[in-house]
């Protein structure tokens, strides 16, 4: 992404919306970011509420340049 620099910060799942793909990860200053199907990095189907995700965010808000299970 032109002009952010990316970093990496862990997050919670907090809810996983099965009908509108999308997963919710919250992470320790309050955001909330969102992981679909097409997020690199993950197997979505084996998210589930309570999991700890390493997510690779922006200072853009809504953007996942990837995820993964943390380990």
């Amino acid at each position: 992404m032109s002009g952010e620099k990316p970093y990496f910060i862990e997050g919670t799942v907090t809810q996983v919306n099965v009908y509108e793909r999308t997963i919710y990860v919250k992470v320790p200053n309050g955001n909330v970011y969102h992981i679909f199907p097409f997020t690199p990095g993950i197997e979505f189907n084996k998210l589930e509420r309570g999991k700890v995700v390493i997510l690779e965010v922006t200072t853009k808000l809504v953007n996942v340049l990837s995820a993964k299970l943390k380990e």
